[in-house]
């Protein structure tokens, strides 16, 4: 008993921890179908999780989805280090859509990191992935980093292609956020190609969805972006208007400073120009920025006349530039990798990768018929045993029906013994009458004699041992009539019972009277409300019982 109870404890335990991990997956999922949309909401269904409920891999998965919705929205958040060797280990080699989520993580991480040749290869490693899965999201996801990638090393044409196929895959998909973000990334590659009408005729052609749809930092995202388009075609002060409205007394990168000093140099305002790019220079920047920063100081004291602090910034440029060609090569020569991605190579990995999926396939079924086996002999055994207790019910019924038999036969031999003790009585009573009349025949004793035997008789009939006689033969005649009307109708009384028992026995009205010492008119009014309650009921017997008081 207590082996069995073990079993059931076991049993239900792994049910529910099948249902909770079901109702985690379930969950997980929806994240996919609202991180394109609704990162806000995605991000909260992650955080709601019971995660004292979730297996490890669903932690870990939990942690790769965290990452890449914030990823995809544009605000890279570093993966707990403690994480990444399990969340790789997980991942690696299982040819799914999570792998390519993972290398898309791996590749901007090594973007933050500052190590391009790794990017440019794990991206290149996801698009491959993605293809060969028909993961046609998160390959708008590759197209949009290649895309930066190729800005980034200033080959606008490349950038543009990769954004227009990202583009194109999220109209396909109805993911208009992500349309938007491609569409900045055509912006991007229109200004890493210098076609500088053209990228502000993109911007003003997006500028009424933005302005209609997109969140507040997204604007001021784009409208900076307009403003520097504005000044690269003249319309500085129209520029510098924007840049006001967005940045008056709030915190502004040395980059966006940069441009919008030039943009003061352009109107020839110097000296508001000298102090935003002084100001640039003093807040944090990379080897571009700094670059950047030096080229608008540089044309600010040329324009002022301080040709003496000339030399020293155009050195400090100088610096800087080396810098930037040090990184454009490095860009630049991950960009020519192509070794890895040749057609044997990439061959190499789907066989590898197949080689896995079949080892691991191989030990999945060793596992089910393993556990199919030890189901199959449990449902067995138990099968047994429910059959054996089958066979003992069964057994049970047999013995209880021929007790039923018996019982029955008993009670079929009294009631033919209480019928048969009737039967004599009606005839002792017409015996002992004869008889009486034979004694007294033509003597003045004769009417008494004969009027005194027949009211003996007759008020036998009203005794109580009568009663029960008559009602123990109805029941047993008539199938417990007696019984089942005093259950239908609890509340009549003693006398009402008595009348329904004589009517049940088939006596005239005229012989109740004679038996109950009562008036033929009032028994006809006692039978008639009898009639009225019984067909006023709801017994199931109603019809049963009225056939007795026609």
């Amino acid at each position: 008993m207590n082996r069995l109870m073990l079993t059931f404890i076991v049993i239900f335990l792994v049910f529910a921890g099948c249902n909770g991990g079901r109702e985690t997956e379930v969950q997980l999922e929806s994240v996919e179908g609202l991180m394109a949309e609704h990162p806000d909401s995605a991000v909260a269904v992650l955080l709601e999780l019971d995660t004292a409920a979730m297996s490890e891999t669903q932690r870990l998965r939990q942690e790769l989805l965290y990452g890449y919705v914030h990823l995809i929205h544009g605000s890279f958040i570093r993966l707990d280090s403690a994480n990444i060797a399990r969340v790789d280990e997980m991942i690696s080699g299982k040819f799914n859509r999570d792998e390519v989520k993972w290398l898309i993580l791996k590749a901007s991480k090594a973007n933050q990191e500052g190590n391009p040749v790794e990017r440019i290869g794990l991206l290149k490693d996801a698009e491959f992935l993605a293809v060969q899965i028909d993961d046609k999201f998160d390959l708008g996801i590759i197209y949009l980093q290649l895309a930066n990638v190729y800005e980034q090393g200033f080959n606008g044409m490349v950038s543009k292609y990769y954004a227009d196929k990202a583009a194109g895959i999220f109209r396909e998909l109805n993911c208009p956020t992500l349309v938007r973000d491609a569409r900045m990334a055509i912006v991007g590659a229109y200004s890493a190609g210098r076609d500088y009408k053209t990228m502000l005729d993109s911007l003003l052609a997006m500028q009424p969805e933005v302005m209609a749809n997109a969140s507040e930092s997204y604007k001021r995202f784009f409208l900076e972006q307009l403003a520097r388009s504005y000044d690269t075609d003249g319309q500085t002060e129209r520029a510098i208007t924007i840049w006001h409205s967005l940045y008056d007394g709030e915190e502004v990168t040395s980059n966006i400073l940069a441009h919008w000093a030039h943009a003061y140099w352009r109107i020839n305002e110097l000296d508001s120009a000298y102090m935003l790019i002084q100001k640039a220079n003093n807040l944090p920047h990379n080897n571009t920025d700094e670059y950047l920063c030096r080229n608008v100081e540089h044309d600010i004291l040329e324009k002022m006349g301080r040709r003496h602090d000339l030399a020293r910034i155009d050195s400090l440029r100088e610096v800087a530039y080396g810098k930037i060609l040090d990184d454009k090569k490095l860009e630049e020569s991950s960009l020519a990798l192509n070794v890895k991605y040749d057609s044997a190579t990439r061959q190499a990995w789907v066989e590898a990768s197949e080689a896995r999926n079949r080892t691991n396939l191989a030990v999945l079924i060793a596992v089910l018929t393993v556990v199919t086996g030890v189901a199959v002999y449990i449902f067995l055994k138990k099968r047994n045993r429910l059959l054996r207790l089958e066979h003992e019910n069964d057994l049970l019924k047999i013995r209880a029906m021929q007790d039923n038999l018996f019982e029955k036969d008993r009670i079929n031999k009294v009631m033919s013994a209480g019928i048969s003790e009737l039967f004599h009585t009606r005839f002792n009573l017409l015996d002992g009458l004869a008889a009486t009349y034979f004694e007294c025949k033509d003597t003045g004793q004769e009417q008494k004699r004969l009027y005194s035997d027949v009211k003996a008789a007759i008020s036998n009939f009203g005794s109580k041992e009568a009663i029960q006689e008559l009602t123990d033969i109805v029941n047993g005649y008539n199938d417990n009539l007696m019984e089942k009307f005093r259950t239908d109708f609890p509340k009549l009384s003693a006398s009402q019972y008595k009348l329904a028992l004589y009517l049940f026995c088939g006596f005239s009205l005229p012989s109740i009277s004679v038996f109950t010492n009562t008036e033929l008119r009032n028994i006809y009014v006692y039978k008639s409300r009898l009639k009225s309650t019984i067909s006023k009921s709801d017994s199931s017997l109603k019809a049963k019982y009225l056939e007795y008081f026609a």
